[in-house]
Order: structure tokens, then sequence, then C-alpha cells
């Protein structure tokens, strides 16, 4: 089952559509700008205007070190309503959190599964 969709999200922000796409150059400019992931979902949960729009530019693609362009988004984030587009955000940094997009369940299961693999590292051989 393909994931490559997997935490894609489309957020509506005073009349703007933004593409939010999961990938590495994102994660590492949202990381850079808040000390990590929690933090940044931190910052979405305490209504931050600013951190928000600065994840709505990182995952669209918006160069962020640009101020004139952040504050487009700024300004859509804040006419959309800070509350309810940040809650359209959210489910985009929660996938950041679980980028292979596996369930609990799979993770439960793979947590489960990790104490029982074994890899011989021998360097023996029998002649």
């Amino acid at each position: 089952m393909s994931k490559t969709n997997h935490g894609a999200v489309v957020v509506d922000a005073g009349g703007t559509t933004y593409n939010l796409i999961p990938n590495l150059r994102a994660v590492r400019a949202i990381q850079n700008q808040f000390g990590g992931l929690l933090p940044a979902y931190s910052a979405i949960g305490s209504g931050n205007l600013s951190g928000i729009a600065f994840i709505i530019a990182a995952a669209s693609g918006i160069d962020t070190s640009k101020r004139k362009e952040l504050e487009k988004v700024e300004e859509a984030v804040f006419e959309g309503g800070v509350s309810a587009v940040g809650n359209k955000v959210i489910p985009f940094v929660r996938a950041l959190l679980n980028p292979g997009g596996k369930t609990d369940e799979e993770l439960e299961e793979a947590a489960g599964e990790g104490n029982e693999k074994t890899v011989d590292t021998s360097t023996s051989s029998s002649d």
C-alpha cells in the first residue's frame, strides 16, 4: 500500500489555498524555527499566528526567508481565523511526527516485533 500522499493537507486560509506537502526541507525549516516538531505543534495549540503561518509557508514551498512572503501568509491566516486555520494544520504536523504513515496498531506491532529480531554478526566459518 503506497503512502506517498500520507500527510499532504490542503489548507484554505483567507481565500488562498495552500498545499502542505511533507518533505525533508519543510521538516528542517520547521525544526529550525521552533526547535523541533513538538514545539511547532504547541505553537498551533497556543494560537500563534506567526507560527501557524510559518508552518504553512514552509510546507507549501514558500521561501520562509522572505519576510514579505511570510506576511502574506500571516494575513491569510488572520483572515481565515487563527483557530480555524490552525486546526487544519494540526494533521500535517501530526503526519510529520509519523512520516511512514503507520497506524497506531502498526506502530505497536512493529514495537513488539523489534525485540524478537536477531541478526547473526558472527564472523566464524566452518571449513
